[in-house]
């Protein structure tokens, strides 16, 4: 039959000659007691350390998947990469150095007379200073041209610009028909491209240098 212990009627001072259960009951009070504090300082402190842990490996293995994505397409992107490269380096090979300028010119004269087409003008645009201070790989020449025939004549002369060795596009594009011979005489710019020299991009990249 089990014995009622009342704590409150034991003096610890006199513990040592209480009987076995007392001592027992009380001894199993403490060591609860201790291990509900240990618990709240110990383990309490553990268990939000393990979680936070949890948490970083969960990211960890996120940003490791991601990364294997990556990797994976690696191959894929330089590749790519290469790809745009070598269309870059060959559209730069299509445009004219300064000393090939004046055959440009002279093409452009060669596919007007070619249409059967007058080549009233062609001169150079000038080029605003801050424009010039923008280029940095690849600079562009404008030229005003002014020619004169009729629409199938103009047709034709456009897409032959277009087949052209060198890069050349025609911008701001007007066409004014003539009331007295009905034909058509067309204003336009016809930019070409150069790419600079690497003594160039240094000289520009000194000037912006100096007007800071």
């Amino acid at each position: 039959m089990a014995t009622n212990i009342d704590l409150k009627a034991i003096d610890l001072n006199s513990l040592y000659q209480q009987g076995k259960p007392v001592q027992l009951g009380i001894a199993g009070g403490i060591i609860v007691i201790i291990l509900v504090l240990a618990y709240f300082f110990v383990y309490s402190g553990q268990n939000a350390q393990l979680s936070q842990l949890r948490q970083e490996e969960e990211e960890l293995k996120q940003t490791y998947t991601e990364k294997s994505k990556q990797a994976a397409n690696l191959d894929v992107l330089k590749a790519e990469l290469d790809s745009i490269n070598g269309l870059f380096n060959s559209l730069l090979k299509q445009l004219p150095t300064q000393a090939e300028i004046p055959n440009l010119i002279q093409e452009l004269h060669e596919c007007a007379t070619k249409n059967g087409l007058n080549m009233d003008s062609i001169t150079p645009v000038a080029q605003n200073a801050d424009n010039k201070a923008e280029q940095q790989v690849i600079q562009t020449l404008p030229y005003k041209i002014t020619l004169t025939g009729n629409y199938n004549q103009i047709s034709q002369f456009i897409r032959d610009v277009g087949k052209l060795s060198r890069i050349v596009t025609l911008n701001s594009i007007v066409l004014k028909r003539n009331d007295k011979d009905n034909t058509l005489t067309l204003n336009a710019v016809a930019n070409t491209y150069k790419a600079l020299t690497a003594a160039e991009i240094k000289a520009q990249t000194d000037d912006k240098k100096d007007k800071k």
